[in-house]
């Protein structure tokens, strides 16, 4: 089985190091998400001996507002960090400043474009339009983490080549199920977003994958075998546009 996870967020966990030396033994090719520039800035070099595992510098849509003043740190590392994630927006709560939040992240997007090899892990729940209208124009790689808005929308993501991260509580639901089965194959990668989905709450392991594998492998009809194989070329994929 090709072992590989496109969003999760190791420093969420207790002991940071322990994962990372369990990723580095199972062979899983990841990306370790931050919600805050400081984070990344707090992290950064820990991959460094890791094989499988590249920290991503990230900007979370729901700590924006309160932690705007960490964009100094965000422009100090951009051009180091060849993965941006997790960004995004999200409107989920009635509550927040939408118009801050899409110029917050306008700019991010912005800082991200000046070099045209950046892998984008992004979030856009309840505020899918926004979030194709901001990065239409993006150079590198955009995944679409957790998609779960509208068929229309997913469309035009799926004509603007995007990716879809696709997790283990997707391919157990109606919805996700629904997504999933409009994605070209191509497109598809896989995410645990550890430690927010079921069974990952306080131990990381790579076993989710094997759900994953299974339903997709229902849902587009092929086998596990044919689908390891094209996972494999989509996140070889990704790696290698623009370079």
């Amino acid at each position: 089985m090709f072992k590989f996870d496109t969003h999760m967020h190791f420093d969420l966990y207790d002991d940071r190091k322990k994962i990372l030396d369990y990723l580095e033994k199972a062979k899983s090719y990841t990306i370790a998400v931050t919600n805050l520039p400081e984070l990344y800035e707090r992290y950064r070099g820990m991959d460094k001996n890791y094989k499988y595992v590249n920290i991503s510098l990230g900007f979370h849509p729901e700590l924006l507002e309160q932690y705007e003043k960490q964009i100094n740190i965000f422009e100090k590392y951009i051009s180091e960090a060849r993965y941006v994630g997790e960004i995004g927006l999200d409107y989920s709560d009635s509550n927040c400043d939408r118009e801050k939040q899409k110029e917050l992240f306008k700019y991010l997007i912005l800082l991200a474009n000046r070099s045209n090899d950046k892998i984008l892990t992004v979030h856009s729940r309840r505020a899918e339009s926004d979030v194709l209208d901001v990065t239409k124009d993006f150079f590198g790689t955009v995944i679409l983490h957790w998609y779960s808005g509208s068929i229309k929308n997913l469309e035009r993501a799926i004509s603007e080549d995007k990716y879809f991260s696709i997790n283990q509580q997707m391919v157990k639901s109606k919805n996700g199920r629904k997504i999933i089965e409009k994605i070209p194959i191509e497109r598809l990668l896989i995410e645990s977003d550890a430690p927010f989905t079921k069974g990952l709450e306080n131990e990381y392991t790579v076993d989710f994958m094997n759900d994953i594998y299974e339903e997709i492998s229902s849902i587009k009809r092929i086998s596990t075998e044919e689908l390891y194989s094209v996972f494999k070329n989509n996140f070889k994929t990704i790696l290698l546009r623009n370079r």
